[in-house]
């Protein structure tokens, strides 16, 4: 008998199917070994959990408490009343202390007769229309009033009619003034401040009353020549 030369081919692959097949059996049988111990091990670990566990408390939140609760406010303690204690009057301040401080004294009308000023020009008298007008000029420094001694000058000063004399240079020009003519108000003032040797008593003009001064006296002749409170020089023959 003879064998056709597809018989072996056809058997071999009947065999490789049959293999396969068992093989995916042996597959399936082993995962469902392995789900089956998995099953267990989890159903093992449910069974070990208590059925009747005790339910967790919440823990309660103390905040709503605290703000619950009012915070006592604090009680203000009585202050005691100030005593009130007599202020003592502030001690007055000491004053700058001027240099050389002269005494004044308050002038007063003035009614004695004109003071003059001693003669430039033989004919010629040079005076103050009145003792008002010497103190007015001198208040407002138009003119220049000196007491001269040896060795020391003072200048007049009128300060809200008040008389002093203050230490200052010997002017290089002035016209002497006859002391029996000098206010007795102006001489007394001198008299509280210096005391001594005699003084002479010098005026200095300003240049607008010199210049009229030097006018009158070229003219020539004789008479008087008055000094005015405005600073205005008049001629009287």
């Amino acid at each position: 008998m003879s064998r056709s030369p597809l018989s072996y081919p056809l058997t071999r692959a009947a065999d490789g199917e049959a293999g396969g097949i068992a093989d995916l059996q042996t597959d399936v049988m082993r995962f469902m070994a392995i789900l089956a111990i998995c099953l267990v091990a989890i159903f093992a670990l449910v069974q070990s959990i208590p059925l009747n566990s005790a339910p967790v408390e919440p823990v309660p939140d103390p905040l709503p408490d605290i703000i619950a609760e009012p915070v006592p406010e604090p009680v203000p303690e009585p202050v005691p009343e100030p005593v009130s204690e007599p202020v003592p009057e502030p001690e007055p301040l000491p004053t700058a202390a001027a240099p050389t401080p002269a005494p004044v004294t308050e002038a007063e009308p003035l009614q004695a007769p004109a003071p003059v000023v001693a003669t430039e020009q033989e004919g010629f008298t040079l005076q103050f229309e009145n003792d008002l007008a010497l103190t007015r000029l001198v208040a407002r420094n138009e003119i220049g009033l000196y007491a001269i001694s040896a060795g020391e000058s003072l200048r007049m000063n009128v300060n809200r009619g008040r008389f002093s004399f203050w230490p200052a240079a010997t002017p290089n020009e002035f016209h002497e003034m006859d002391s029996s003519t000098v206010p007795d108000d102006v001489a007394n003032a001198l008299r509280r401040m210096h005391s001594g040797s005699a003084v002479r008593w010098g005026v200095t003009l300003p240049a607008g009353m010199q210049q009229q001064l030097d006018q009158f006296m070229q003219t020539g002749g004789n008479g008087a020549i008055y000094i005015a409170a405005n600073g205005q020089l008049r001629l009287e023959t």
